[in-house]
């Protein structure tokens, strides 16, 4: 059922957080995961989430997300629930910050070419399955913001 399928994704969301993987350096809260799986369930719908592999037959959240392909209208939900949720820009600059070798002059210079118009496209083409279109999104801005 949909508070299944909603706990799900958030404990998904909670659990990459614990992975030492590119993720983990988003940290979020729980109330904002929760958030998240609610704005999946009530935008995309249950079923729906399960047809793109999302989440599996019996509820629980599929291991690789890396291929799911919405269509571009529930990609664009999912991008706006994300939004709705969770302040993403501020997750993707403690990202770079926490490499450590970012300076003050790259970090501003990311913030700005990095605006909430381009992470929402980047996510939005993420979740439609476009992964080197949102990959070639990001990484312009960061090559241009990186040269000396």
């Amino acid at each position: 059922d949909d508070a299944t399928a909603s706990s799900a994704i958030s404990d998904s969301i909670m659990e990459g957080q614990d992975a030492e993987s590119a993720s983990g350096v988003f940290t979020m809260e729980r109330e904002e995961a929760d958030c998240i799986g609610d704005g999946f369930v009530a935008g995309i719908g249950t079923e729906q989430l399960q047809e793109y592999g999302f989440l599996t037959k019996d509820l629980t959240s599929a291991d690789d997300l890396a291929n799911v392909k919405m269509s571009s209208q529930d990609a664009e939900s999912a991008a706006s629930t994300l939004f709705d949720c969770t302040d993403v820009s501020k997750m993707m600059s403690e990202a770079f910050n926490a490499s450590g070798n970012v300076d003050e002059k790259t970090q501003q210079c990311l913030k700005d070419a990095l605006s909430e118009d381009v992470l929402r496209e980047m996510f939005t083409l993420m979740f439609s399955g476009k992964q080197d279109a949102a990959s070639q999104l990001a990484t312009e801005p960061m090559m241009k913001c990186a040269a000396p």
